[in-house]
């Protein structure tokens, strides 16, 4: 482990900060139109301007069958590295390439067919109906630090949206995504075509699957596997914290409960012990270094958090728009404790406190395997305890989410990854509406607007949007509503 890292202080950040909120307040109005404009209008004017360049330039290689193939990222072995312990010609036999367009068609007329025994016709879509944390399945890959970090982001608006450049399906198969490497501490941008890897036994995706008709989370997967190592094997195996970072450029730190720096809390039950927060290095990478190799730890100079300031810490987060994502490190992901899965990272979704007791809500990425302890989807708590059942609006649902109270959590986790999301006019993205072909855009641009002026959602953007350099504790006594 590396030693402390060195506090950091952003050039004119306290400076200007009076200067800026003066100014934005006397120009607000003009702020205000610039960005609707610049965002729904310009938005929606590009969308079909793409459209439009797609049929001319890219419908004859598609009437042709000639769509667009990924040279640095081939259809085989190569692409998929060690898996189960195989790899090179042994693979490839068991394996079969096939578009997104067959996978999620294929999916979603399954779904939608009718009593009559007739099925209707169905296309892909990068997006149906929002994005959602339960369009998130996970494959046959170890990368649940990817998945948990989507499902993280799934229940933020635009935040997807944001890393996705090409912003609805198409037929020629080329999609570009917007990934930050955090070594050179610039955007890249990562082209990935819609081929996925699929078992040679069934045709079904070996990794991230769909649900439904939906698309985005195969060609998201595919666009990391690439960034981070050139092959899908690269992706077994990370901290969220990383993943967090890559998709949002955000500031991101984690915490270790009773970590062997923190002497006071040696021996005691975990319930009282401290958690000690760390941060990802900053100093310069190796020549050689990949975006995925600079995974070096460093402890931060603050004290550590006891049980109460930690929970209050979660709940500012949680408040402010930031990710948070939880495992325990011992054991494998093939291992469970009443329902918990070993070695496994989940999304944090919400933190509460009803009737004196402190809650949290977490999602597995896989979709299943819940928690079967107290207060669980079939504990019997939740009718003992009625005010709690209305308080957390309690519905049972078979989709990896669950209720943990706070002294279970601390049980089962030793491990807390945080993303403290900057907000602003850059989290605010048109959708285009796929389901409909010809009038999308414009009528994700009345939407849009509407929700921008009458919803306060430019309001919001302009006056408490925030940018975060660095973890902050959460005031105290403050329930975390200001900003």
């Amino acid at each position: 482990m590396a030693k402390s890292s060195p506090p950091r202080k952003e050039d004119g950040e306290e400076g200007c900060i009076n200067c800026r909120c003066v100014a934005k307040y006397i120009f607000a109005p003009f702020i205000l139109i610039f960005m609707a404009f610049k965002i729904y209008v310009l938005g929606m004017i590009f969308a079909y301007m793409e459209r439009l360049g797609r049929g001319v330039f890219c419908g004859l290689c598609v009437c042709c069958s000639c769509t667009y193939k990924d040279r640095n990222f081939p259809h085989d072995h190569r692409s998929i590295g060690t898996f189960k312990g195989k790899s090179g010609a042994g693979l490839d036999r068991e394996i079969v390439w096939r578009r997104i367009g067959d996978i999620c068609s294929v999916a979603a007329a399954a779904a939608q067919q009718d009593a009559s025994g007739s099925k209707h016709k169905a296309t892909a879509r990068l997006f149906a109906d929002g994005i959602h944390p339960t369009d998130i399945c996970q494959g046959q890959l170890g990368d649940c630090w990817l998945m948990s970090a989507l499902a993280c982001l799934a229940t933020q608006e635009g935040a997807v949206q944001q890393v996705f450049e090409t912003r609805e399906y198409n037929a020629f198969g080329r999609y570009k995504f917007r990934l930050f490497d955090s070594n050179r501490r610039k955007w890249r941008t990562v082209v990935v075509d819609d081929w996925i890897p699929c078992s040679a036994a069934d045709g079904r995706p070996i990794f991230a699957k769909p649900q439904g008709d939906e698309a985005w989370v195969m060609l998201l997967e595919k666009a990391m596997a690439k960034f981070m190592g050139k092959d899908y094997a690269s992706l077994d195996g990370n901290l969220m914290i990383k993943a967090l970072e890559v998709l949002t450029g955000d500031f991101v730190c984690m915490f270790r409960l009773g970590d062997i720096r923190d002497a006071k809390s040696r021996g005691k039950p975990r319930q009282q012990q401290l958690w000690t927060r760390l941060e990802l290095s900053r100093g310069p990478p190796p020549k050689d270094a990949q975006p995925g190799d600079d995974l070096r730890l460093v402890y931060a100079r603050d004290d550590p958090f006891n049980q109460d300031l930690m929970f209050r810490s979660i709940k500012w987060e949680l408040r402010h728009g930031s990710t948070i994502g939880a495992s325990n490190s011992g054991g494998r992901d093939d291992q469970s404790i009443h329902g918990i899965v070993q070695g496994h990272a989940y999304s944090v979704i919400t933190a509460e406190e009803a009737d004196d007791k402190k809650f949290l809500r977490l999602r597995n990425p896989w979709g299943t395997f819940e928690w079967t302890g107290p207060w669980s989807d079939k504990s019997p708590l939740w009718d003992q305890n009625p005010k709690v059942k209305a308080a957390l609006d309690f519905k049972p649902n078979s989709d990896g989410s669950f209720w943990m109270e706070w002294t279970d959590f601390v049980s089962h986790f030793n491990t807390l990854e945080f993303c403290c999301r900057s907000t602003g006019f850059d989290h605010i993205v048109i959708d285009i509406h796929e389901e409909h072909p010809c009038c999308g855009p414009c009528y994700g641009c009345l939407e849009g607007c509407f929700r921008y002026w009458c919803c306060c959602l430019g309001f919001k953007a302009l006056c408490c949007g925030r940018k975060v350099y660095r973890f902050q504790r959460p005031p105290k006594g403050c329930c975390g509503c200001i900003n």
